[in-house]
């Protein structure tokens, strides 16, 4: 089970809203997703770098 990063969490709210027209898609809330978007792959790089040397140190 894979849990999700904050940034993806709010990305995903973001776009809920959308989807039940409480917001309306504009520039900034365009900007904002792909800002989030962009941290959340940050975050996920930075959780596998994490991971893999939790790893390598288990084994080494």
């Amino acid at each position: 089970m894979t849990s999700k990063s904050i940034p993806e969490l709010l990305k995903r709210s973001l776009q809920s809203h959308l989807e039940d027209a409480d917001l309306h898609e504009d520039e900034e809330l365009q900007d904002i997703i792909g800002k989030l978007s962009s941290l959340s792959t940050k975050v996920a790089e930075a959780k596998a770098k994490a991971l893999a040397r939790r790893a390598k140190n288990k084994g080494g």
